[in-house]
């Protein structure tokens, strides 16, 4: 196994996903630090910026992002053709699959990280308040572990786009709008999985509504739940085994004997 992951590892140098991936963190962190520049009297943060951060990763960037990023490098063993070679070695599709599903997990880390670095960053040169080692290290932990519990409840969309490489578009627009459903407040969002991750690493997740009761057993409880439906997913669905995209040549037609 970490020999493929290592492989897919190394396949990523040439594919342009990456790049993809650190433009989506820069303007996923320009977005949520826009309101520093705004001028409407209200003193913003670093606290408030980092969990801006956390939010807009969480419900508008990183759901088609990591679903994306998992049905690209699942495809790619199609549209360029490998898949037929990989196949002759003592590897089954499905262990493949799983360890592309890995390096997703990797790069959402990887994506997490630079996002909380670059947040730092520019709440650095804004000067902003209560800008302290601890915050830092606290914010960088919740920024990087709220995407990987983001990473567990876009699971199912993830297994279902890399098991079924024709539906990669589709699962992204649904992870898009998966995500952005963890916008609304409602006590009923306690079982809904991005909601869940809010709960989680979100300080501020439902602050200022009376009405709202989040709990985090709960958010734990339903995010359990997604991790199980995922891994049996993962089992039940037959990984789709094209081995080619081209299409069969004619056949020759037998010539006519005589003059």
């Amino acid at each position: 196994m970490l020999a493929i992951i290592m492989t897919e590892i190394e396949k990523l140098k040439r594919y342009a996903i990456l790049k993809a991936g650190v433009i989506v963190v820069i303007f996923s962190v320009l977005f949520s630090f826009a309101p520093v520049l705004a001028n409407d009297g209200f003193r913003e943060d670093f606290p408030m910026v980092m969990g801006n951060i956390l939010e807009s990763n969480c419900i508008y960037f990183f759901p088609a992002m990591i679903v994306l990023t998992a049905g690209f490098i699942a495809r790619r063993e199609y549209t360029e053709d490998t898949l037929k070679n990989v196949l002759t070695v003592p590897v089954s599709l499905r262990k493949l699959l799983f360890g592309k599903i890995v390096v997703v997990l990797f790069l959402t880390i990887f994506f997490s990280i630079l996002s909380g670095l670059l947040g730092i960053f520019l709440c650095g040169i804004a000067g902003l308040s209560n800008l302290t080692l601890i915050l830092m290290i606290e914010w960088m932990a919740r920024i990087t572990f709220g995407n990987v519990f983001l990473f567990v409840a876009l699971l199912p969309i993830t297994v279902i786009s890399t098991l079924s490489v024709d539906m990669v578009y589709l699962c992204t627009a649904a992870g898009f709008v998966y995500g952005f459903l963890a916008s609304m407040e409602a006590n009923l969002l306690n079982y809904y999985p991005v909601k869940a991750v809010l709960i989680l690493f979100d300080p501020l997740c439902g602050a200022g509504y009376d009405f709202l009761h989040y709990s985090k057993g709960s958010a734990l409880i339903t995010l359990l739940i997604v991790f199980c439906i995922s891994v049996g997913l993962f089992i039940l669905i037959k990984p789709a085994a094209k081995t080619s995209h081209k299409t069969k040549a004619p056949k020759k037609t037998a010539r006519a004997k005589g003059w």
